[in-house]
Formats: C-alpha cells, structure tokens, sequence
C-alpha cells in the first residue's frame, strides 16, 4: 500500500469466511450450501469474477456477507423454506421478488420473500450483508406476536425504504448484530436468541406485508382471562354463525359480563369484535386474490349477507370500499400493502 493511500476497510464477517473464489461454479455450489440451489451466471461484458461468501450463523437466522465482482445473474426460483433480507453496502443490484422489481442500493433493500420467485442481477462491484430467517420458527413467532394463526403465507412489500424511521431503526439494529457477530464469534448465547427474535418482531411491526392489518387489534395490558377466550374464540370462528351465546358460553361467563366486560376494558362489545374479525379476514383474501377475488363470495363466507351495509362498515374500517381494494390489489405486482385505520 502506497504513503497516501487509506487503509482498506476490512469487509463485514471477515472472521467467518466462508469461501473465496474466482471460479464460478464453485462459488455456485458453496452458497447452495447455505441458501438454495439457483442458477449464477456471470453476464455483461464478463469483467474478473470474484466470489466472496462470510457467514455467521445463529438460532433462528444467519448473518451472511456475500460480493461477486463481476456482473451476474442469480435465480434461485422460490426460497422454500427461508426469507433472505438484503441490504447493500456497496453497488447496487436490480431485485425481482414475485411481480415487483426494483433497484437497491443503500437507500434501499430487499425482502426476498419465502413463497415468491426470485431473480436477481448483482452489478459489478454490488456487495451486501444479508439476513437469512428461517421461515417455521418465524411464521411460529408471528402467530405468537398476533396471537392467531396466519391466515395464508406471510408476504412482505419486497423493497424496503429506509427512509421511512421504522426501518432506519431496523438497519441499526441488524448493523449492531453484524458487529457483535464480528467481535464475539461462537456459538449463540441465551442473549443472541432474544436479539434475533427482537430483530424479527421489529422486521414485523415495521415491513409492510399482508399480515400487518392484524396487528391493529393489538390493546396495552392484559385482558382478563374471559375476555382473551372470548377473544380467541371469534378468531377460531369467526366464519362461523355465532351468537352472543356462543361467545360467552366458550368464555365461561354469562352473556351480560361478557358485554360488561368488553364495554369497560375495551370500549367495544363482542359482536363488534366480530364484525371486526370478519372484515380483516375479508380484506386478507380481497388483497391476497390479486384483483380476482369475487366481493360477494367473500363477503358472503365470512358471514356479510346485506351487502350494501357490509359495503359501509368495510369502508369505516379501511377508509375504501372493498371493490377499490379489488381494483388496487389488480393493479399491483405484489399483494397491497396499506395501513389499516385501527
């Protein structure tokens, strides 16, 4: 190294190198290891190839550096069984999750979704920490945080804009992982389990996808014990014909305590509660049919037979009515992502 040149800045993980290769199927099948079997292939004017793969794993995740040098073309298909989080620190590369593609950079990053096909071009110089999630104890700490079980697959908006402060907040926290991972490697500690898991519940909370909708139920404090199994009731049945008799008698208490009960803890009732239950499971299939989930038909199965009242409360709920979420969800490439009104 030259007087005035600056020192290099060691590359993220450079205690757990993995591999280093300039040959391409190598590098193919060493990171087939960790992730998947997918096509790499070098493209553009086939400028010196150099494969570069540290990993670091955990519980329920893996951190992982990983840069090509030249141009390439990566298509792994649909993950399976994980999730990969994608975050460029040098370069840039173009992301293909489901319909939607894009281009990352620093700014932005990547959510390859589980259930949807991926197909990737890293430009020359792209290099990027990434975040591997193992999909069963994930979707397992999902159903725990909404305390329900997923309706469907669990699918987020692939493009991740840390521009938005839930997500810069995010970054710092995964960028605290990377540097402890880097400055205590070993095996996972009690400590590094609850840090991942926090990692997750943050990536949950702040990442739209199509589940975000359920976490508006959620209420500061314990609910007494008859009310969360009234609770967990609706949400079992909620397709169901139920009356008032039958939430309270799966509750335990007679149907008057119940009613007191949600009017003075949670300022609703538990009819109100279904209704709610209904119009959320309505709206996850209307956004989850893509533009061709029929209104009616959904409507109708989950217990709305006056459409044009079920047309009003959906409107109350989400601020638009459920032939507008239809027409958007047509015209979006990946399912719509949009805040609820709690």
């Amino acid at each position: 190294m030259h007087a005035n040149e600056a020192p290099r800045t060691a590359a993220p993980l450079s205690a757990h190198v993995l591999f280093r290769s300039d040959d391409l199927d190598c590098a193919r099948e060493r990171v087939a290891e960790k992730f998947c079997s997918h096509r790499l292939d070098i493209i553009g004017d086939r400028k010196p190839f150099r494969a570069e793969h540290h990993h670091a794993a955990g519980d329920i995740i893996s951190l992982n550096y990983i840069s090509y040098g030249a141009d390439v073309l990566i298509d792994p298909g649909e993950l399976g069984d994980f999730y990969l989080i994608q975050m460029p620190v040098t370069g840039a590369a173009t992301i293909r999750n489901g319909g939607r593609e894009f281009l990352t950079n620093r700014d932005v990053a990547s959510v390859l979704n589980a259930d949807l096909a991926t197909r990737m071009k890293w430009w020359q110089g792209c290099a990027q920490i990434l975040v591997q999630v193992r999909k069963a104890p994930f979707l397992a700490l999902a159903e725990q945080l909404l305390d329900r079980r997923l309706p469907g697959p669990l699918i987020f908006d692939p493009l991740i804009d840390f521009s938005r402060p839930e997500m810069l907040a995010w970054r710092g926290m995964a960028n605290a992982m990377f540097h402890a991972a880097e400055t205590a490697p070993g095996r996972p500690t009690i400590q590094t389990v609850l840090n991942e898991q926090r990692l997750l519940e943050l990536f949950l909370r702040g990442q739209p996808n199509n589940c975000s909708l359920f976490f508006a139920d959620e209420r500061p404090g314990a609910n007494p014990r008859h009310i969360k199994r009234a609770e967990e009731f609706i949400r079992a049945h909620a397709a169901e014909p139920l009356t008032l008799v039958d939430i309270a008698r799966a509750a335990g208490v007679a149907p008057r305590t119940l009613q007191l009960g949600y009017r003075t803890i949670l300022n609703s009732s538990p009819m109100r509660s279904l209704a709610r239950e209904r119009l959320r499971r309505v709206r996850y299939e209307l956004i989850a049919g893509e533009g061709n989930a029929a209104v009616t038909d959904v409507a109708c199965r989950w217990g709305f037979t006056h459409l044009g009242r079920f047309a009003g409360d959906y409107r109350r709920e989400f601020g638009e009515l459920p032939s507008e979420t239809v027409r958007r969800a047509a015209r979006a490439t990946v399912p719509a992502f949009i805040d609820t009104r709690a």
